[in-house]
Protein backbone atom coordinates (compact mmCIF):
# COMPACT_ATOMS: atom_id res chain seq x y z
CA UNK A 1 0.00 0.00 0.00
CA UNK A 2 2.01 2.97 -1.28
CA UNK A 3 -0.55 5.36 0.24
CA UNK A 4 1.30 5.06 3.57
CA UNK A 5 4.50 6.52 2.12
CA UNK A 6 2.48 9.20 0.31
CA UNK A 7 0.67 10.12 3.57
CA UNK A 8 4.06 10.29 5.34
CA UNK A 9 5.41 12.64 2.67
CA UNK A 10 2.33 14.87 2.86
CA UNK A 11 2.55 14.97 6.67
CA UNK A 12 6.26 15.87 6.56
CA UNK A 13 5.62 18.65 4.07
CA UNK A 14 2.74 20.11 6.10
CA UNK A 15 4.63 19.95 9.42
CA UNK A 16 7.54 21.85 7.85
CA UNK A 17 5.22 24.43 6.29
CA UNK A 18 3.17 25.25 9.40
CA UNK A 19 6.22 25.54 11.66
CA UNK A 20 4.72 24.04 14.83
CA UNK A 21 1.21 25.42 14.49
CA UNK A 22 -1.71 23.07 15.13
CA UNK A 23 -3.47 21.82 11.99
CA UNK A 24 -7.19 21.14 11.71
CA UNK A 25 -7.28 19.75 8.17
CA UNK A 26 -5.19 19.21 5.07
CA UNK A 27 -6.69 19.14 1.58
CA UNK A 28 -5.13 17.21 -1.28
CA UNK A 29 -6.18 16.79 -4.89
CA UNK A 30 -5.91 13.22 -6.17
CA UNK A 31 -6.36 12.58 -9.88
CA UNK A 32 -8.23 9.56 -11.20
CA UNK A 33 -5.08 8.48 -13.09
CA UNK A 34 -2.67 9.04 -10.18
CA UNK A 35 -2.85 5.46 -8.95
CA UNK A 36 -3.71 6.66 -5.45
CA UNK A 37 -6.82 5.33 -3.69
CA UNK A 38 -8.40 8.19 -1.74
CA UNK A 39 -9.91 6.04 1.03
CA UNK A 40 -6.59 4.24 1.55
CA UNK A 41 -4.79 7.59 1.75
CA UNK A 42 -7.28 8.82 4.38
CA UNK A 43 -6.78 5.64 6.41
CA UNK A 44 -2.99 5.94 6.12
CA UNK A 45 -3.22 9.58 7.24
CA UNK A 46 -4.85 8.58 10.52
CA UNK A 47 -2.10 6.01 11.11
CA UNK A 48 0.94 8.15 10.21
CA UNK A 49 -0.20 11.27 12.05
CA UNK A 50 -0.79 9.53 15.39
CA UNK A 51 1.58 10.97 18.01
CA UNK A 52 2.65 13.79 15.67
CA UNK A 53 1.80 17.51 15.54
CA UNK A 54 -0.89 16.54 12.99
CA UNK A 55 -2.70 14.11 15.30
CA UNK A 56 -6.44 14.64 15.09
CA UNK A 57 -6.29 16.50 11.81
CA UNK A 58 -8.47 15.46 8.91
CA UNK A 59 -7.19 14.68 5.43
CA UNK A 60 -9.68 15.92 2.83
CA UNK A 61 -9.23 14.13 -0.49
CA UNK A 62 -10.63 15.95 -3.52
CA UNK A 63 -10.93 13.61 -6.49
CA UNK A 64 -9.98 15.14 -9.84
CA UNK A 65 -11.63 13.64 -12.90
CA UNK A 66 -9.68 12.76 -16.00
CA UNK A 67 -9.98 15.21 -18.88
CA UNK A 68 -8.24 14.86 -22.21
CA UNK A 69 -7.80 16.93 -25.34
CA UNK A 70 -9.07 15.12 -28.43
CA UNK A 71 -6.96 16.14 -31.40
CA UNK A 72 -9.59 14.83 -33.81
CA UNK A 73 -12.49 16.85 -32.32
CA UNK A 74 -10.28 19.60 -30.87
CA UNK A 75 -12.27 19.48 -27.63
CA UNK A 76 -11.39 18.86 -24.00
CA UNK A 77 -13.56 15.97 -22.83
CA UNK A 78 -14.00 13.51 -20.01
CA UNK A 79 -13.42 10.11 -21.61
CA UNK A 80 -16.05 7.38 -21.22
CA UNK A 81 -13.80 4.35 -21.43
CA UNK A 82 -10.03 4.42 -21.07
CA UNK A 83 -8.83 7.46 -22.98
CA UNK A 84 -11.35 7.22 -25.82
CA UNK A 85 -13.14 10.40 -26.84
CA UNK A 86 -16.87 10.14 -26.11
CA UNK A 87 -17.64 12.29 -29.18
CA UNK A 88 -15.68 10.57 -31.95
CA UNK A 89 -14.26 7.41 -30.36
CA UNK A 90 -10.63 8.28 -31.15
CA UNK A 91 -7.83 7.69 -28.65
CA UNK A 92 -6.86 10.87 -26.80
CA UNK A 93 -3.24 10.99 -25.70
CA UNK A 94 -3.17 14.57 -24.39
CA UNK A 95 -4.20 14.22 -20.74
CA UNK A 96 -5.16 17.60 -19.26
CA UNK A 97 -6.16 16.50 -15.75
CA UNK A 98 -6.35 13.36 -13.68
CA UNK A 99 -2.71 12.80 -12.72
CA UNK A 100 -2.70 15.28 -9.82
CA UNK A 101 -1.38 14.51 -6.38
CA UNK A 102 -1.06 17.93 -4.76
CA UNK A 103 -1.44 19.48 -1.34
CA UNK A 104 -3.82 22.38 -1.95
CA UNK A 105 -4.32 23.73 1.57
CA UNK A 106 -3.82 23.26 5.29
CA UNK A 107 -6.31 24.79 7.71
CA UNK A 108 -4.82 25.80 11.05
CA UNK A 109 -6.71 25.35 14.30
CA UNK A 110 -7.97 28.55 15.83
CA UNK A 111 -6.42 29.30 19.20
CA UNK A 112 -8.48 30.66 22.05
CA UNK A 113 -7.75 34.24 23.12
CA UNK A 114 -6.39 32.98 26.45
CA UNK A 115 -3.87 30.80 24.62
CA UNK A 116 -2.56 33.63 22.42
Amino acid sequence: MHEVSIAEAIARTVVEAVDGQSVESVEVEVGALSGVVGSALEFAWDVVTTDTPLAGSVLVVVCVATTVHCVTCDEVVTPDLGLLCPSCGELCADVRSGRELEITSARLRETAASEA
